[in-house]
């Protein structure tokens, strides 16, 4: 357990001095899926650092979801209208949920432009070297996101500021790309922001599901 906690301790020096904010320590014991690790926010962006079970190294992951890109583009009205709620009478957790529920037409629209989605990664994006993981929602499994992720080696005796900063930027290189990627392509994204949600934690992981073969 040392090492975990010297690795962790060799990502967080890295991150100070690569001018990234460290935003919370992660414990398993916080959260039933969550690995040990740290959250960073680097360029304003939300980055990930969680311990591997079975490998020497931390996954590193920057998360992209359409709800957050959707919610932008609606204001509480607008959302109340379509689903005949007054959402300033509900509790945080429940008004999470009517808003999720309200923007799931867009999300069934995105679904059926996954595939368009894909083909044009694969042609602009494909010497990329973080994976792209589909982030899905529901039974259904609408599609509402990605996640990009890599691997650093902060157990190596050789790791350097200089190994996690071209993991990161490698991270949010892709991360920024494959955003924008979706926006040109997915039309329910076209009239929102490809900025503000990525800066932010996600809410949901649970439903963070693996991409089919071929994005793995």
């Amino acid at each position: 357990m040392s090492d975990l906690y010297d690795a962790i301790g060799s990502i967080a020096a890295a991150a100070h001095a690569a001018g990234d904010k460290i935003d919370e320590n992660i414990r398993p014991e916080d959260n039933g899926y969550a690995a040990h690790g740290l959250d960073v926010f680097h360029k304003s962006k939300y980055i990930r650092f969680a311990a591997d079970e079975h490998e020497p190294r931390f996954t590193v992951s920057s998360p992209y979801t359409f709800i957050g890109a959707l919610r932008n583009g609606y204001t509480d009205a607008e959302l109340a209208a379509r689903v005949d709620v007054d959402l300033s009478t509900l509790s945080a957790e429940h008004r999470r949920q009517v808003v999720t529920a309200a923007l799931e037409p867009e999300l069934r629209k995105a679904t059926t432009q996954y595939e368009e989605f894909t083909n044009a990664f694969q042609q602009e994006l494909v010497t990329a070297t973080p994976k792209l993981v589909r982030i899905d929602h529901g039974d259904e499994q609408l599609w509402n996101g990605f996640v990009v992720r890599d691997h650093l080696y902060p157990y190596d005796e050789e790791f350097s500021v200089a190994d996690y900063r071209r993991v990161v930027s490698r991270v949010y290189e892709l991360q920024v790309q494959a955003r924008q990627l979706a926006h040109e392509t997915v039309d329910v994204l076209e009239q929102t922001s490809s900025d503000d949600p990525s800066s932010q934690k996600p809410n949901d992981r649970a439903n963070e599901q693996a991409m089919t073969p071929g994005f793995q």
